[in-house]
């Protein structure tokens, strides 16, 4: 009797010290460094808050789901307290764990309390060596498919009873995916194929309730889009743009993913060796435990589809946590009959995280998680004091935009300044895009440069990925430079317009500053 008492209150406390885990390292993930493509969800959660219109005054290449999140915190947030978007990532992840709490695949609780504080353990130790704490599409893609894993895929494969709660949030999950990035579409197709494929009694009144959850979902998100959005820009700019002219830039495959798929002890791969073991290890006992094989390899299938981009950073989000979820799930689902093996087992399973991420590598920055600490704790938010910041904020009010080329969203806040319509950054794809427009979405800085300019611009010459230079895909705004605008003597990077100094010195009584060279 005291032994089924101490094994009933592991669970528990168990969990408990999982989720004090994740919530310590949640908190230390609202100082860790930005990063470009963050950065940009939130100046465009702060721009979409202020009344712009994504995909038309906002533009962006990711998806529509992150900015929708990023402006539910915009409603409340500025450019002073930047750093709250990051709870977008953290509510997420909370709701995927909640999942896997409450997965049918579990018939105990005490599997159930040990499965969460697997979840917490293991998204706790990789928070921001992993880049998760980011108000980023690939934490939320993680977290979308983890509730569509432990809520309908895995317990259908298993032959569990599904509620009806249960099968309507997952449908919406997988509704949401490919808006959290239409490269997830494939998964999502995969999953539902998955569901279909699954041919056992009662499997067939789940369907009406998925139907019913991605329909929900797709309805409210099409709400907000016909307020805040441009359906047809989300298609020029999300779905052409990537795939026509972003795709040949980046190396998308089969080889990419196989080789992702190989362990390695290297530092900048130890988070997505860990993810392929969990992967392999939930992938055997799904094989064996399961008499829908093709149904299984549908949903195999849609995890890696997750990773064809072959990333071993911070790219690989999603398929890190969709191993995860599946791994824990089965893990706890072959030894919920016997809870001492169970205990062991997670309590083996924390350890391995823990441990085994000390020396990763595999967030935006290159820090190992000493490294982070060492670096200090630095929310990102408005700050006056940087040398750039007050030549931007002296020759432009609150309420004027500004624009930052090539890619440095950071600056936007920073500066607390929002960017220029249409036009946070300019990159060689988005040049290549602006020669062959699709259907009237035409994105040209050429062309839309010369009839707003900004009064200021802030110019880093530097060569995207050390190969593209401005002037070999964007020289018209050099010239652009050189005409209306003056170089700051000290901030170089800081380009103000010529009467914008004109009318500041005629009000300060000091001659004009020399021209300079852009050079």
């Amino acid at each position: 009797m005291r032994r089924m008492n101490v094994l009933s209150s592991c669970g528990p406390l168990f969990a408990i010290l999982g989720v004090l885990y994740f919530a310590l390292k949640a908190f230390y993930g609202f100082g860790t460094p930005s990063f470009g493509d963050e950065s940009g969800h939130i100046l465009g959660g702060l721009a979409l808050a202020k009344g712009d219109v994504l995909y038309r005054d906002y533009i962006d290449a990711h998806g529509p789901l992150i900015f929708i999140l990023s402006w539910c915190v915009g409603l409340f947030a500025d450019f002073h307290s930047a750093y709250l978007m990051r709870l977008v990532p953290i509510l997420c992840t909370i709701g995927a764990a909640v999942a896997v709490f409450c997965s049918p695949a579990l018939q105990k609780n005490s599997a159930r309390y040990l499965a969460v504080g697997m979840w917490f353990a293991a998204m706790g130790a990789q928070w921001t060596v992993q880049a998760f704490n980011m108000d980023s599409y690939w934490t939320v893609g993680g977290d979308l498919l983890g509730g569509v894993i432990a809520l309908v895929a895995l317990p259908l494969l298993l032959g569990e009873d599904i509620g009806r709660w249960q099968a309507r949030c997952a449908g919406a999950c997988l509704a949401l995916l490919p808006l959290t990035a239409y490269s997830f579409a494939p998964t999502a197709i995969l999953l539902s194929l998955s569901a279909l494929a699954t041919r056992r009694r009662g499997s067939k009144s789940i369907i009406p309730n998925l139907v019913a959850g991605a329909g929900g979902a797709l309805a409210a998100c099409l709400v907000w889009m016909l307020f805040y959005g441009d359906l047809g820009g989300m298609i020029a700019y999300h779905f052409v743009a990537n795939q026509f002219y972003y795709a040949p830039y980046i190396d998308v495959g089969l080889k990419p993913l196989v080789l992702s798929l190989i362990p390695s002890l290297q530092h900048e791969a130890l988070v997505q060796s860990l993810a392929t073991i969990c992967f392999y290890c939930g992938s055997i006992f799904l094989l064996v435990t399961s008499r829908h094989r093709v149904a299984v390899l549908l949903l195999l299938g849609g995890i890696l589809m997750t990773q064809v981009r072959g990333a071993f950073g911070f790219q690989d989000g999603a398929f890190v946590m969709g191993a995860l979820t599946l791994c824990v799930l089965m893990l706890m689902r072959v030894t919920q009959s016997r809870e001492v093996v169970g205990a062991l087992i997670a309590g083996l399973f924390c350890l391995m995280f823990v441990l085994g991420v000390r020396q990763a590598t595999s967030s935006p920055y290159g820090m190992n998680r000493a490294q982070q600490r060492q670096a200090g704790f630095h929310p990102i938010h408005e700050n006056a004091t940087v040398g750039f910041v007050k030549v931007i904020q002296k020759y432009s009010g609150p309420q004027e935009r500004i624009l930052v080329i090539p890619y440095n969203p950071d600056v936007y806040i920073y500066a607390g300044r929002l960017s220029m319509k249409k036009y946070h950054e300019y990159l060689p794809w988005e040049a290549d895009y602006a020669r062959h427009p699709w259907f009237g979405y035409e994105r040209d800085l050429c062309v839309d440069l010369p009839r707003d300019l900004p009064p200021v611009i802030y110019f880093d010459d530097y060569r995207v990925w050390g190969r593209w230079s401005a002037a070999d895909y964007m020289p018209c705004v050099l010239k652009i430079l050189a005409r209306d605008y003056q170089r700051d003597p000290v901030e170089k990077s800081v380009y103000v317009r010529r009467d914008r100094l004109e009318r500041d010195a005629l009000e300060a009584g000091d001659p004009a500053l020399r021209s300079q060279n852009i050079h």
